[in-house]
């Protein structure tokens, strides 16, 4: 670094190092039953909120819900919860949706986040599907020149398009083009040459160099006719010259609606459209290109009608025709000084399902429906109207629908190419191409609890149904969904509108209570207790079974771990001797578990009616909340007993106890009593681990050696890879390790000994030999001496002499 004269002033790390942050005392594990919840996946809560969102309601019989509700209650702020369940008899609510053929297209099942969630919970989902597509665009009139660049125009060379009956010109100068020159034009340049002169028709290049002449707005009367002395060098001039709809012979493409001219169509072989514009199109999207069925008067209207003259005009196949009829006051004039105008007005008065348009004069009936089934049928009325509309010999043009998938999108030349040609001629000024997209909504007991729109069943786009609904990160908390792959095509894929109930094609069931072996679970596989490897607690429950298995199973968990604890609860029902008798099988030396008894009652909030107001429930959430609490507001080395470990919301104790009792329970059972004290409430009232070593005797205890352990632990990370020294040996004793210590101590941690008699921290070539050295191995030896709860207390009440003395007055 290049240093200015002056002071200078450059950050470096030093030869500080890092230092250790305590860690979280009492982030809770709940292994549990629940109404829902992904199977084995650790759910973080920090609320009841959490808990309802994630895995539901009570349930009778199961008391996990109970516990997360004691444990909030009583102080706690962090948990996670794993749900088990009986994976051989729980099931997934499903329902198999049709597509548009009825052939299943869709299936959705209960989960969240694309994952299974089986249970009876589901079969209160249902989803409605509503069609929602991205894009519906309409098709102006177009015509696509029949040659490619370079095109070989000349200085004047003129393009006259008449839109809509009005002409524009177009005049090419040399300016226009840059190299090579007008000669030998490109498509791009004709295009920006036609730009800077009109906004009533566009000139799109094409990918093979050709031209694509548009109207610039669509619309019933839209249409195209392209003349001048550059129309046939750009393309644009048909191969022979015919008879235009007026009868005239003309080499101009007619692009008036229902021609069978390009002009008015896209043609059968077409794989290109010109549209409005392209929002909501992408490569892959499922579109229809559809029409509307049309009758178009093929002559002009007679100037008179007969007073009743009518038609007969039967929509898309109904039954019943719509009789027009017209009638003098239909009519600006007389009848027999009719307008053009006059007749469309008195057919729309009067039209069911369909609508009258003008062409060039010309009546022009089309059906207000799109696709095929479209159609427009004109018969003569009683006195027979057809002659004097135009309409005799008029050839009806059934609507069209071509299913297509999106193979490019231009968004500066606003065209599609399809990954197929029509195999049909498709009117373009009753045309509209519409993408093929649904809106899924989730409702649960009948309230709508999510919405995603305009899906897809295109599996290349970014909103297709599985990669939206099953998103691991803002999926759906409720169902997940599988493409059933069917074969009706792009488009016709797609879910039929409609409402489906989950659990009607196959219901969802709770199962089975878990096993013992489904609470355990499989470390390789991670479930049960092992689906809490990838979180950090530091306190364990399983509320729903007290089975010597699982007991087992737990405190061999946390053993192993060496940073967390497990609170257990021996079963309802039991007296003192069946419990003492319980929990000796859980005794040893250095146990990482203790337990609580008896149950407690809290408030039934399943009971709606108020015939059963209480419930019985194991005490292990609301004595967890408390250890949270009391850690929180005095360390965790404050035993989690006495009249400050008050169990909130407890409302009884299943059975009282005396104090030798409870004595007994303590001292030989290794249980901790959970109290109705007068003047104090439902309290903790014992702190014992369920060790037999005196040394290990104390929840607080096991606790604070679990708490410096997890935070060495992490206060360490940066050793590892560094060189080994004395001046890193004396980093770690001197900078991290005492400081952590010193501050344990100031808060209480170790009792009242000064320092140095109240932990020792060793980290020098004694214990770090060079065998050690050599093999990688760095070595810190931490011995303290945590404080003890006063458990026992004894009064001494006695007497003593009096000193008054006797004395003469």
């Amino acid at each position: 670094m290049a240093l200015n004269i002056g002071v200078n002033v450059r950050e470096v790390d030093g030869r500080a190092a890092p230092t250790v942050v305590a860690a979280p005392v009492s982030v809770t594990g709940f292994l549990l039953r629940a109404e829902r919840g992904i199977p084995h996946t650790p759910v973080a809560l920090r609320g009841l909120n959490d808990f309802a969102a994630y895995l539901g309601s009570h349930l009778p019989g199961v008391h996990g819900s109970h516990a997360v509700r004691g444990f909030f209650d009583n102080g706690g702020t962090e948990a996670y919860a794993v749900r088990v369940v009986d994976p051989r008899t729980s099931i997934v609510a499903q329902v198999e949706l049709p597509d548009h053929k009825g052939v299943p297209s869709l299936k959705v099942g209960a989960g969240s986040r694309g994952r299974d969630d089986p249970g009876a919970w589901g079969n209160s989902l249902s989803v409605r599907v509503a069609a929602h597509p991205r894009a519906t665009v309409a098709v102006p009139a177009q015509l696509l020149g029949r040659q490619q660049e370079p095109f070989a125009l000349q200085d004047g060379h003129t393009l006259v398009v008449t839109v809509d009956d009005a002409d524009t010109t177009v005049t090419f100068r040399p300016d226009d083009f840059g190299a090579p020159g007008i000669g030998a034009a490109s498509a791009a340049d004709v295009a920006a040459a036609v730009a800077r002169q009109t906004t009533a028709f566009r000139a799109v290049p094409m990918p093979d160099g050709g031209l694509l002449l548009v109207a610039s707005a669509p619309g019933p009367s839209s249409r195209l006719r392209v003349a001048g002395s550059a129309a046939e060098r750009l393309g644009f001039r048909p191969p022979a010259p015919h008879a235009d709809h007026d009868g005239d012979a003309d080499a101009d493409a007619d692009a008036e609606a229902g021609s069978n001219d390009s002009a008015g169509s896209l043609p059968q072989n077409s794989s290109l459209a010109a549209l409005e514009a392209v929002g909501g199109l992408a490569v892959g999207s499922a579109v229809i290109i559809e029409s509307r069925g049309l009758v178009v008067a093929p002559s002009a209207m007679a100037s008179a009608i007969a007073e009743g003259a009518a038609v007969r005009v039967t929509v898309d196949g109904a039954a019943v025709p719509v009789d027009v009829t017209f009638q003098k006051t239909d009519f600006a004039g007389q009848l027999d000084v009719i307008s053009p105008r006059d007749v469309v007005a008195a057919v729309n008065r009067q039209a069911r399902g369909f609508t009258a348009w003008l062409a060039q004069d010309r009546l022009v009936l089309v059906s207000d429906r799109y696709g095929a089934g479209s159609a427009i049928a004109v018969a003569a009325g009683a006195t027979d109207a057809t002659a004097a509309l135009g309409l005799t010999d008029a050839v009806p043009v059934a609507g069209a629908a071509e299913r297509k998938t999106v193979a490019r999108v231009s968004e500066t030349g606003r065209y599609v190419i399809w990954n197929s040609s029509l195999s049909v001629q498709v009117p373009t000024n009753v045309a509209r191409v519409r993408s093929a997209e649904f809106d899924l909504v989730v409702s649960r007991d009948g309230r709508e609890v999510e919405r995603f729109e305009a899906l897809s069943m295109q599996s290349g786009l970014d909103w297709f149904v599985g990669t939206v609904v099953n998103d691991q990160q803002s999926g759906s908390r409720f169902i997940t969904v599988t493409d059933q792959d069917s074969a009706s095509g792009p488009v016709d894929d797609v879910p039929a509108d409609g409402t489906y109930v989950l659990g009607s094609t196959t219901p969802g069931t709770d199962g089975d209570p878990p096993s013992d072996l489904d609470f355990i679970g499989d470390p390789a596989a991670r479930t049960g207790l092992f689906a809490f490897d990838t979180v950090a607690i530091q306190l364990l429950a399983c509320p729903d079974s007290a089975s010597a298995g699982v007991v087992n199973a737990c405190l061999g968990y946390v053993e192993r771990r060496g940073d967390a604890m497990f609170v257990g609860a021996p079963p309802s029902g039991m007296d003192l001797e069946a419990i003492k008798n319980y929990a000796s099988a859980f005794r040893s030396r250095k146990s990482y578990g203790a337990l609580y008894a008896p149950w407690i009652h809290i408030v039934n909030p399943l009971d709606l009616t108020g015939a059963d107001p209480r419930l019985l429930v194991p005490p292990v959430g609301h004595v967890l909340g408390t250890y949270a609490r009391i850690a929180e507001a005095r360390g965790v080395w404050k035993a989690p007993a006495g009249d400050e470990a008050l169990l909130a919301s407890a409302l009884a104790v299943e059975f009282a106890m005396t104090d030798a009792d409870h004595t007994d329970l303590v001292k030989e059972g290794g249980v901790n009593g959970v109290r109705a004290v007068a003047g104090a409430g439902v309290i903790i009232d014992a702190s014992r681990t369920l060790s037999t070593d005196p040394r290990w005797f104390y929840v607080n205890v096991r606790r604070l050696f679990n708490h410096v352990k997890s935070s060495l632990r992490e206060g360490l990370r940066w050793v590892p890879q560094e060189p080994h020294s004395e001046e890193l040996r004396r980093r770690v004793k001197f900078n991290v390790v005492t400081p952590f210590l010193l501050g344990l101590w100031r808060q209480g941690a170790f009792g009242s000994d000064p320092a140095e008699a109240s932990f020792t921290v060793k980290c020098d070539a004694e214990n770090n030999p060079p065998e050690d050295v050599n093999v990688g191995n760095f070595k810190v030896e931490v011995l303290f001496y945590p404080a003890r709860p006063t458990e026992t207390i004894l009064i001494v009440v006695g007497q003593q002499d009096s000193g008054a003395a006797a004395a003469e007055a």
